[in-house]
């Protein structure tokens, strides 16, 4: 009987706090959607994993082939926005970035843009800044945790992309 107990008193605490992450996942979704829709952007998808920890990555739909080579600890990817800004190509997603094997996962935002030097500008960000094989990768943290970037902060980025950094292709 006190087994059935702890177990219940475990049940009354977890499934609040899943529905509450499920809740936010629900309205996260809409709000990336509405974003994409304002900034004439595609939305993509998928929503938010059940699960935070899978045994094998879902990296679908598919991220460009060096931001998902070089992000080799995403474990998976959702509310993926796919478009253009002043002449730079974009990605925005959502993923949980995490090791195999190791478990856990942390929750993160990452905006993904075609071209260099940054246009995010330099020094501008508290968000951590990484430049590869032509992709500028901000994603979102507090302190030094991997953390989700507000729509609202995702907006204020995209309006404030520089026009002078684009992408070969565009000049």
């Amino acid at each position: 009987m006190p087994y059935l107990l702890n177990l219940l008193k475990i049940l009354i605490v977890l499934v609040p706090i899943l529905a509450a992450v499920r809740v936010w996942h629900m309205f996260r979704a809409r709000a990336m959607r509405t974003l994409a829709a304002n900034r004439g952007f595609q939305y993509i998808g998928p929503g938010a994993p059940k699960w935070w920890n899978p045994s094998h990555p879902r990296l679908s739909p598919p991220l460009p082939g060096q931001v998902a080579h070089d992000f080799a600890s995403l474990r998976q990817v959702w509310n993926v926005i796919e478009g253009r800004q002043n002449g730079v190509s974009v990605f925005i997603f959502d993923s949980v970035m995490g090791w195999y094997g190791k478990g856990g996962g942390a929750t993160c935002t990452f905006i993904a843009c075609h071209g260099e030097p940054s246009p995010f500008g330099i020094g501008t960000s508290r968000d951590f800044v990484i430049q590869s094989h032509g992709w500028t990768v901000l994603h979102g943290r507090l302190l030094w945790l991997p953390w989700p970037i507000s729509v609202k902060r995702l907006d204020s980025y995209l309006k404030n992309l520089r026009v002078g950094a684009c992408e070969p292709s565009c000049r």
